[in-house]
């Protein structure tokens, strides 16, 4: 019992040496993609996403967010997005941070359903490579402010299934994605 109160005490004391925060934020998301040479249009979505930040050291942290996207493409269907980023900050000036990061995020969206007695599946999935910029500011003890503007290449599938049909294509393109949000910090 002895030795588990001591790696319990130890293990403590390491997790509290660095910050976690935890965030939530508001997110515009538009793609632009091209298919044989014509533009592929899609409606953009805005999105809520609530993130958990890992301080690795003074200048640089990892950050996972989960983000939920009402409408996402266009498809009237709720879809998900997650995205893992390291972030390294560039400049301190009094109560504001400046960061660069990068980092992959994915998006999927899907439908089911049955028609003349078929079952139908289709879903929109996309890979985003992600560089991004952003500024922190000091709002409240414990909380801070950030805004950021994100954007990459993108790669779009599109899977539909018929029955025991199933056809699918990609489109790659670019995306953008302004966030702004808060954080609070848990130690």
């Amino acid at each position: 019992m002895k030795n588990v109160l001591i790696v319990t005490a130890l293990l403590g004391s390491l997790s509290f040496a660095a910050a976690d925060s935890l965030g939530l934020s508001g997110t515009y998301n538009k793609g632009f993609y091209k298919a044989d040479g014509e533009s592929v249009d899609f409606d953009s979505s805005f999105g809520v996403g609530l993130s958990y930040t890992y301080d690795l050291d003074a200048v640089s942290a990892v950050r996972a967010e989960l983000e939920l996207l009402p409408n996402l493409y266009g498809s009237d269907k709720l879809g998900f997005g997650g995205e893992f980023t390291y972030l390294r900050s560039v400049m301190t000036s009094g109560a504001a941070d400046v960061y660069l990061g990068g980092g992959l995020g994915l998006t999927t969206v899907g439908d089911s359903g049955t028609s003349d007695g078929v079952t139908y599946t289709a879903r929109l999935t996309a890979v985003n490579p992600t560089l991004l910029a952003g500024v922190r500011f000091a709002a409240a003890p414990g909380f801070s402010a950030f805004a950021e503007l994100a954007g990459g290449p993108s790669f779009l599938r599109a899977t539909v299934s018929r029955g025991s049909q199933s056809v699918s294509d990609s489109v790659n393109g670019a995306f953008l994605k302004p966030r702004l949000g808060f954080t609070y910090t848990l130690r």
